[in-house]
């Protein structure tokens, strides 16, 4: 019995996966949010096990979902500042089938990893250079900011920046286009390396 080859398949998805990874940072700095943990930690990788492809691992911060997917917020009041006002915490990303959908996460849940968020809001901070007060140009810790930042966001929510979602649209779109191609080169090798098989 012949096992078929996947070595121009798994290069296809190196390729491929890379390609997602690189559209994905391009969005992330085009929202403004590049250049940060984030965007260095944006990876892929592709599971094999012998001659079997296992799986397409894509690697980014544990925040990175957050950012991609928005957080729906607790909802409720914001007395003062430029956000005053009655909050519902609705908020929503677009999938990577173009559809909208509400976010997956809500502040309050407990679900994510303890202060995620506040980490990728202090880099942000620190990256934009704007941790400093406006009027006394006194250096303000990105911490303190990042969590006055969610006092806010926990109320309002954060809408999702899709970066993620949309490379993948756009990657998967490519897949299908390339992946037969790729196969057949496979099956091709497969069968030009198959052993001759003499009858008794």
């Amino acid at each position: 019995m012949a096992i078929l080859k996947t070595d121009h398949f798994k290069n296809y998805l190196q390729l491929w996966s890379q390609e997602v990874v690189d559209i994905a940072r391009e969005n992330l700095r085009a929202a403004g949010k590049g250049g940060g943990d984030l965007d260095k930690s944006l990876d892929a990788r592709i599971e094999v096990q012998g001659d079997d492809i296992i799986a397409v691992q894509f690697l980014m911060e544990d925040y990175g979902t957050f950012v991609d997917k928005g957080v729906k917020g607790a909802g409720g009041t914001i007395k003062t500042g430029e956000h005053k006002g009655s909050w519902g915490g609705r908020r929503w990303y677009i999938n990577f089938q173009g559809k909208r959908e509400d976010s997956p996460y809500q502040f309050g849940t407990g679900s994510g990893q303890k202060g995620g968020m506040t980490k990728g809001i202090a880099s942000f901070i620190r990256k934009k250079n704007i941790n400093r007060d406006s009027v006394t140009g006194k250096f303000i810790p990105a911490k303190s900011i990042a969590i006055a930042i969610m006092k806010t966001l926990w109320v309002k929510g954060i809408h999702g920046v899709s970066f993620f979602q949309d490379s993948l649209m756009l990657g998967m779109s490519e897949f299908r286009l390339g992946m037969g191609e790729e196969i057949k080169a496979d099956l091709i090798d497969t069968l030009v390396t198959f052993p001759n098989i003499t009858r008794a």
